[in-house]
């Protein structure tokens, strides 16, 4: 008997009927064949919804269905549908296209257990994203080894990912074994000092040491000194963080702090800072402006959609005689006429750059 799509109805009670339990088997085939009267969004979300339908026919369908899609309907769905996990899970445990599988890596919604289980076997990009995202590694190292028994683990992702470990674990363990000791020799030479020993408590200090608001005399000097002031105790106190916490600090650190960690010496640290959540696109910005960052810093903020298509980022590379001219002559195309003339007089951009916007702001004038 040939299917025909059921009545139409509103795509999103027809996306929670697939779901829910007591949905009619009838429905749940028609979602494995495609065949509901819905939008590329809600149909992929419902194609998803029965991919492991415990009815053998209908999962069948459904995989069938998965396979015979185009990638770019996943890509599209990824990035502009708001997947859940749940999603994300099933379409990185389906699909075998590695552009697919490397935007379901680097969603921000992916699970633990869906990396887990592409780690032992992506290769080319996803698995570069995978190795990439060492805040993620850290957190579950389970990732690390999955990644590591991978057959076709890279010579190169081998070597960062053993980096990884020993920064990271062998070295933390033999630090906090360093600072145990170190605390038990100050309990034992406290221990030994002569007791009653009186500190002055600074509410106790010289009479007129402070103004009116408690601040000490002076305190009004330029602001602008003072965030100089700040600035600099904050480099201090980055400066004698281990990698480790320079890596949580990242994570969950303020912008000033972001600012000084993109430009650690360490990639994992600076890679740490482009993986935290809450980054503003300014904050990007800004650092497509920076001369003194890695390579491999811009090369990520180029590969991540969601950035490379703002305008600003764009105008930043190209403007940067840092980033390097793979990244920055494809993106001069981009430019409007202004920038495109302001970029043609730039003798510290390289001349392949300003060449091309020479050409294409001629084209752009017609000729």
């Amino acid at each position: 008997m040939d299917l025909q799509p059921p009545p139409s109805a509103e795509p999103p009670d027809l996306v929670a009927l697939v779901r829910s339990p007591e949905s009619p088997r009838e429905l749940r085939l028609f979602a494995a064949r495609g065949l509901l009267p819905l939008g590329n969004e809600d149909g992929a979300r419902a194609l998803l919804a029965v991919l492991l339908d415990g009815d053998s026919e209908i999962a069948a369908a459904a995989r069938e269905t998965f396979a015979a899609m185009p990638p770019d309907a996943f890509v599209a769905f990824l990035e502009d549908g708001e997947p859940t996990a749940a999603e994300l899970d099933a379409i990185g445990r389906h699909s075998e296209d590695p552009f697919v599988l490397e935007r379901v890596i680097r969603h921000r919604r992916v699970g633990d257990e869906t990396l887990l289980a592409l780690a032992p076997k992506v290769t080319g990009a996803p698995q570069d994203a995978l190795i990439v995202n060492q805040v993620r590694l850290l957190r579950q190292p389970a990732l690390i080894q999955a990644l590591l028994d991978n057959p076709d683990l890279t010579a190169d992702g081998r070597r960062r990912l053993n980096e990884l470990e020993e920064e990271f674990f062998e070295k933390e363990a033999r630090r906090r074994e360093q600072e145990r000791l170190r605390r038990e020799e100050e309990l034992r030479r406290a221990e030994q000092e002569a007791k009653g020993i009186v500190f002055e408590d600074a509410a106790e200090a010289e009479p007129g040491a402070g103004g009116e608001d408690g601040l000490p005399i002076g305190a009004a000097e330029d602001l602008d000194e003072i965030s100089k002031a700040n600035l600099a105790q904050t480099y201090r106190r980055i400066s004698v963080m281990t990698v480790k916490e320079k890596v949580e600090l990242a994570q969950k650190g303020t912008k000033e702090e972001r600012r000084i960690l993109i430009g650690d010496v360490n990639k994992l640290v600076s890679m740490a800072v482009l993986n935290c959540e809450s980054i503003t696109m300014s904050e990007i910005e800004g650092f497509c402006m920076m001369r003194h960052l890695h390579s491999d810093l811009f090369q990520e903020i180029a590969s991540t959609r969601e950035w490379i298509k703002k305008p600003k980022i764009q105008l930043a590379l190209v403007m940067n005689p840092a980033v390097p001219i793979n990244i920055t002559l494809p993106l001069v195309k981009f430019l409007g006429m202004r920038e495109l003339r302001h970029i043609m007089r730039d003798r510290n951009l390289p001349e392949g750059v300003r060449s091309s916007a020479r050409k294409i702001l001629f084209d752009k004038r017609g000729g």
